[in-house]
């Protein structure tokens, strides 16, 4: 967001993130369950700014469009596992994509 915030005159004097999430933890465990999945991602932005509220919601949509890490969890992508031990690939941790 800072890297955007001058294309639309948006002064940020101080900005924090939490990012919350809810997962079932079973998996993780090695117990049978749904998989350790997020079940819903949530970004809390809080901004200081002289800004008027326009510009910092203008900032804000432009961000967000531009934040491959929120698209990627919005949209259903193959991730892959790559592993190396050693400088040499671990076999079968390239899953089928």
């Amino acid at each position: 967001m800072a890297r955007f915030a001058p294309l639309y005159d948006v002064a940020v004097y101080e900005a924090r993130a939490e990012v919350r999430l809810a997962i079932d933890r079973r998996d993780k465990l090695g117990l049978p369950g749904p998989g350790a999945a997020a079940r819903w991602v949530e970004v809390r932005l809080d901004l200081e700014s002289p800004a008027p509220d326009a510009a910092v919601r203008r900032l804000l949509a432009h961000a967000e469009r531009a934040c491959h890490a929120a698209r990627s969890l919005a949209e259903a992508v193959p991730v892959r596992l790559e592993a190396r031990l050693n400088g040499s690939a671990v076999p079968g941790t390239l899953p089928q994509v």
